[in-house]
């Protein structure tokens, strides 16, 4: 027998129910669903149409009511909820929310409709709201009392989370205004926040308190901006779309209320503004722009916000041209490999180099590893450059070996996303038998960020390793993860960061730091590469504190792979 499905329905739910009950005092549960029921059936529904949907939750079927007297019994249980207290205390109120479900919006589906309309109003912390369909026009009446009127459409996009807006709607919404001459206004912009290593602060609390800090930033951005409009576009980053003027004082105010959460992590939130301009009617583009100016200052704590200028309008010229043009750069060899010598310490000559790619344009000069190669990740084309690199380092060591010249071991830089974009194991395989060059004289490097656990690169490292290839951490020490890393992966090499040596001459707790890492990877019998040495003051140290190999300008810039490395 098929079941119809109620026309109207309504959700009572007690919001503050964990708070004034713990999860063990099952009598005061029992009480509390049990004065909701009580308080249902003195509004006048029907026992038989009471169902509890859980501990703190009942669902009630009013279809048996015309639709005027449906409404008057919502306003009623909208009023009379705010009386309620907990039972035996008096003097603690009960939250209560009251949701009310039209037939179109809820089709057969209550109790996700149900669900969803809860979340929603637990979140922005609204006591009433109705969930509609189409039909709005018979809801008014109820404005009186504080309802707010929810869409089906409204709903599908609102992220039930932070109770903000999805990226979607957003971006729908940005582009009807970038493209309304109505209501294009040159006075507004596009605004982008986002929490400043976030992943840390994930790490050094868990994910309840994660959650907890992302809930408390989207209600702050939405409490600063509450007449705009503001959404949540991914995990920790937000976006505001605004005609006001004072934008530096809001942005002051989430920054700071935000650092002071936590006194023992601080956590930063960081802003990029972009303003309405005439040539731009993209919401992605305006988006982006904001997102570039935030990103541009991210680590820094002299800065809270940028506004998208004039330089960073010319790198995202820049960045968009890189996008376009990355396969003409492999073909037509601007992208060209530069060789760094790697020193022995033990002996002070050259054991090896590091193959670093440079991107010599015809039309634009040289350009920076630091804008090519994160716009190529992010376009998703780093997989090409990298395999190209990794085929012009062996065709260079075939060619010495050919002509009997002296062959230095090389090692290459890998992208997270080359595991992802293609099989970059047989690529390297495949230039390593097309060249003709033995296995031990090619090394992948792979920074930690690349390395998150996850059994699929263990098991790409371990083919790397167990075809003959070394496998090198880079920048070991830079991020929170190092010594994990360790433990879970097994590497030839380490590369230790310098940003270790930045002030290490005036700082011993920095060669205490050095010291200890150099000793511990020869305790678990691991090389160690030390980068970015600049003094004959740095090598000394490093020589005295075990390095086996040394990497910086004191012994080579970058060069042509094909002018040697001396």
């Amino acid at each position: 027998m098929s079941v119809v499905p109620p026309r109207q329905a309504a959700v009572l739910s007690i919001a503050n129910f964990c708070e004034v009950c713990s999860k063990d005092d099952k009598a005061l549960a029992d009480a509390l669903i049990d004065l909701l029921r009580a308080f249902a059936i003195e509004n006048g529904v029907d026992p038989g149409h009471i169902r509890k949907m859980g501990s703190d939750t009942l669902l009630l079927r009013l279809d048996q009511l015309p639709r005027e007297e449906f409404l008057d019994r919502i306003r009623q249980m909208a009023i009379n909820a705010q009386e309620l207290t907990v039972p035996g205390t008096p003097d603690v109120a009960l939250k209560v929310r009251v949701g009310a479900i039209s037939e179109r919006a809820m089709r057969s589906f209550v109790n996700d409709a149900a669900q969803s309309l809860l979340a929603y109003m637990n979140h922005v912390d609204c006591p009433t709201a109705f969930l509609t369909g189409d039909e709005l026009d018979i809801w008014q009446s109820l404005e009186s009392v504080g309802v707010d009127f929810l869409s089906h459409e409204q709903l599908k996009y609102m992220d039930i989370f932070t109770g903000l807006i999805t990226e979607q709607r957003f971006m729908s919404l940005l582009d009807e205004v970038l493209n309304s001459a109505e209501q294009y206004d040159k006075k507004m912009s596009v605004l982008y926040f986002d929490i400043d290593d976030f992943k840390s602060y994930n790490r050094s609390f868990d994910q309840a308190k994660g959650d907890e800090l992302l809930l408390f930033v989207a209600h702050l951005i939405r409490d600063n901006f509450p007449t705009d409009v503001v959404a949540h576009l991914s995990v920790d980053r937000y976006a505001v779309l605004t005609n006001s003027t004072d934008l530096a004082r809001r942005c002051a105010v989430v920054h700071e209320k935000t650092k002071a959460y936590s006194k023992t992590f601080a956590p930063e939130v960081k802003c990029g503004i972009f303003h309405f301009e005439d040539e731009v009617r993209s919401p992605f583009v305006a988006l982006d722009c904001a997102k570039m100016a935030c990103e541009s200052i991210k680590g820094r704590y002299d800065k809270t916000f940028r506004l998208f200028d004039d330089e960073l309008r010319e790198q995202l010229f820049t960045r968009r041209y890189v996008a376009r043009h990355a396969e003409n750069a492999v073909d037509e060899h601007w992208i060209r490999a530069y060789a760094q010598p790697v020193i022995d310490t033990s002996t002070n000559e050259i054991c090896g180099f590091e193959a670093l790619a440079r991107w010599d344009d015809p039309h634009r000069g040289i350009l920076s590893p630091a804008v090519f190669i994160p716009t190529l990740e992010e376009a998703h084309l780093i997989h090409k450059v990298d395999a190209f690199m990794v085929d012009e380092v062996c065709r260079h060591l075939s060619e010495r070996m050919q002509e009997g010249l002296p062959v230095y071991a090389a090692s290459v830089n890998l992208s997270r996303l080359d595991f992802e974009l293609c099989d970059i194991y047989q690529q390297v395989v495949q230039s390593c038998e097309r060249w003709s060059v033995p296995h031990e004289l090619l090394a992948v490097e792979v920074t930690e960020s690349a390395l998150d656990g996850t059994s699929n690169l263990r098991r790409e490292m371990e083919r790397f390793r167990a075809a003959g290839f070394e496998v090198w951490m880079d920048d070991f020490g830079c991020g929170y993860s190092s010594l994990n890393l360790l433990k879970d992966y097994d590497f030839d090499v380490l590369k230790v960061d310098m940003e270790f040596l930045r002030d290490m001459e005036g700082n011993e707790r920095s060669k205490t730091i050095v010291k200890s890492v150099l000793a511990m990877a020869k305790s678990l019998g691991i090389r160690t590469l030390v980068e970015g040495v600049e003094t004959q003051t740095q090598r000394d140290f490093l020589r005295d504190a075990g390095a086996d190999m040394m990497q910086g300008y004191l012994f080579g810039r970058p060069r042509p792979l094909e002018e040697g490395l001396v």
